[in-house]
C-alpha cells in the first residue's frame, strides 16, 4: 500500500531533492579534501565517457545526472571489480547483469563494457524508478537490491526515503549512498568553491566510434591486421573480450566498437545475415521483402514410452531446437503422457494493425513487438518518427495474453508470476506510472 500512495513523477523531470546535510557534508570533505587525489582520478577517469553515458540516459528517457552513479560506484574503472563480485562501472553482479541482457563468459564479460553495461543500467534504473517514484529510493535499490528496499517499506508503511533513513530502517551503506551521490555532484558541478582542478573534454577515442556485428570468429591480431587497427586500440574499446578471439554467436552476432572511420567494406565478417522471427520470441524481419517466417502450431503430440524429443522433431520434420524452444524446454528430457505442441511453419506478410494511443512513441511500439524502430518505419513507409493519436500502424501479426491488476499488486510481482523480466512487462504496457486495481496489462505477446 505504501508503494501505491504517492503520485509518480515522471522519471526524467527531476533527479534528487537537494539537501546539504550532515552526511552530505562529510562526504564532500572526504572526497574534496582527505581523497582528493582519488576524485580527482574518478573524475577524469569518468570524462572520457561522460558524453556517452549522458547521451544513453537521455535516450532512455533517464535524468542525464545518473553519470553520478558510476562515479561512486567504481570511479570508471571498467575492471573494477568489488568483493562481492559485482564487475565494471557499473558494477553488475552476475544475476543483474544476465537479466539485463550482458553476457558473461569465459569468452567475455559484457560487464567491462561502457556501451553495452550503460545501456543495461538504463534498463536497470527505468525499472527501479517505475518501481519506486522516487529516485532517492531507485538508488537505494540499486545499492541494496529492490526486494530489500521493498520489504523496509512494507514494514515502516512509508516510502519517503529521508524518513526510512532517520530512522535508521535502510542499512548503513544505503543510508549514505544518496549523500554520496548528492556530495560527488556539488562537488563536480562547483569545483572553483572547493579548489578542485577538474578537467573536461579529454581527448578520447571512446567519443569516435561505431557499433558493429561480427558473425564469424576472428583473432584480434587477424582483425588488428585487415582492418588496419592497433589491437590495443580494439580492446580499449571493447573490454568484454576476454580471450584473443572474437566470439561466434549465431544470427546475432558479436557487437563491437571501432573507431568511425573504419573501413569494413571488404570484410565479409561483417555482413548481416538474415534473422527470423520465432513464436514467442521476435527478433526482426527481412524489410526488402517485408515478409518473415513465423511458427503456429495446429496439433499436438502426447508423449508415449521410450520417445525421444530427437524422434518426435524427426518425425514431424522439425529442428531438435526448435522444438524445444516452441514448449519452452530447458532439455531433451520429456516423459510419457507430456503434450507437445508441434511447430508448423509459415510464411506470411503483417497483417496485423496497432492503434496509436496517448503518449505513444514509436520506439515504444517496436519494442512491444520485439523489432527495431527502423523496422517499423519501414513496414509502415514513414519517414520520420512523428506518428499521431487514432492512426493506423502495421506490425508483426500477433496474439496478446492479458493480466487483470488485483489490489496490491506490483509490477516486480506480476513479472516474476508470469516469468518476464520486468522492463519488458513496462515496455509492453507503456507504462509511465504507477499501476491501479482494474488495470488491463498485456503479460505475453507472440506470433500467430
Amino acid at each position: 500500500k505504501a508503494i501505491a500512495q504517492e503520485k509518480i513523477k515522471k522519471r526524467d523531470q527531476y533527479f534528487l531533492e537537494k539537501r546539504m546535510g550532515s552526511k552530505v557534508k562529510f562526504w564532500i570533505k572526504y572526497f574534496g579534501e582527505k581523497n582528493e587525489d582519488q576524485f580527482l582520478r574518478f573524475t577524469n577517469n569518468g570524462e572520457k565517457y561522460r558524453p556517452i553515458i549522458e547521451n544513453i540516459f537521455k535516450s532512455y528517457g533517464l535524468p542525464i545526472e545518473l553519470y553520478y552513479v558510476g562515479l561512486i560506484e567504481s570511479g570508471y574503472q571498467n575492471h573494477a571489480r568489488s568483493h562481492a563480485g559485482a564487475v565494471g562501472p557499473w558494477q553488475f553482479i552476475p544475476g543483474t547483469a544476465k537479466r539485463y541482457g550482458l553476457k558473461i563468459n569465459s569468452k567475455v564479460d559484457e560487464r567491462k563494457n561502457i556501451f553495452k553495461s550503460t545501456k543495461a543500467a538504463a534498463l536497470y534504473f527505468q525499472d527501479l524508478y517505475n518501481i519506486f517514484g522516487s529516485w532517492e529510493l531507485a538508488l537505494s535499490a540499486y545499492n541494496a537490491g529492490e526486494y530489500g528496499i521493498i520489504r523496509r517499506i512494507r514494514g515502516a508503511n512509508t516510502r519517503k526515503y529521508y524518513e526510512l533513513s532517520k530512522r535508521k530502517l535502510l542499512p548503513k551503506e544505503t543510508r549514505h549512498y544518496v549523500p554520496k551521490v548528492l556530495a560527488v555532484m556539488e562537488l563536480d558541478k562547483n569545483p572553483k568553491k572547493y579548489n578542485l582542478s577538474l578537467k573536461r573534454n579529454p581527448n578520447t577515442p571512446y567519443l569516435q566510434t561505431k557499433s558493429h556485428k561480427v558473425y564469424q570468429r576472428i583473432s584480434l591480431n587477424s582483425l588488428s591486421k585487415k582492418l588496419k587497427i592497433s589491437k590495443t586500440m580494439i580492446k580499449t574499446l571493447n573490454p568484454d573480450i576476454r580471450t584473443n578471439y572474437i566470439p561466434k554467436i549465431r544470427k546475432k552476432g558479436f557487437e563491437i566498437f571501432l573507431p568511425t572511420n573504419t573501413d569494413i567494406s571488404q570484410l565479409a565478417l561483417f555482413e548481416t545475415k538474415t534473422r527470423t522471427v520465432k513464436n514467442e520470441n521476435p527478433s526482426g524481419f527481412n524489410n526488402s521483402q517485408k515478409k518473415y517466417t513465423i511458427h503456429t502450431y495446429k496439433q499436438t503430440h502426447t508423449v508415449r514410452k521410450n520417445e525421444s524429443l530427437y524422434g518426435i522433431s524427426k518425425r514431424y520434420k522439425t529442428k531438435l531446437s526448435i522444438l524445444k524452444s516452441f514448449n519452452q524446454l530447458k532439455s531433451s528430457r520429456i516423459y510419457p503422457g507430456q503434450v507437445l505442441k508441434l511447430p508448423v511453419k509459415q510464411f506470411s506478410q503483417a497483417k496485423f494493425s496497432y492503434r496509436v494511443k496517448k503518449g505513444d512513441n514509436l520506439i515504444q511500439i517496436a519494442r512491444r513487438y520485439s523489432i527495431s524502430m527502423q523496422e517499423l518505419k519501414d513496414l509502415n513507409k514513414l519517414r520520420s518518427e512523428q506518428i499521431q493519436i487514432g492512426q493506423k500502424l502495421s506490425v508483426p501479426g500477433h496474439k496478446m495474453q492479458v493480466y487483470t491488476v488485483k489490489k496490491g499488486d506490483m509490477l516486480l510481482e506480476i513479472a516474476r508470476k508470469f516469468k518476464m523480466p520486468l522492463n519488458r512487462l513496462i515496455a509492453l504496457n507503456s507504462i509511465k506510472n504507477h499501476i491501479y486495481p482494474g488495470q488491463k496489462v498485456i503479460v505475453r505477446i507472440s506470433l500467430i
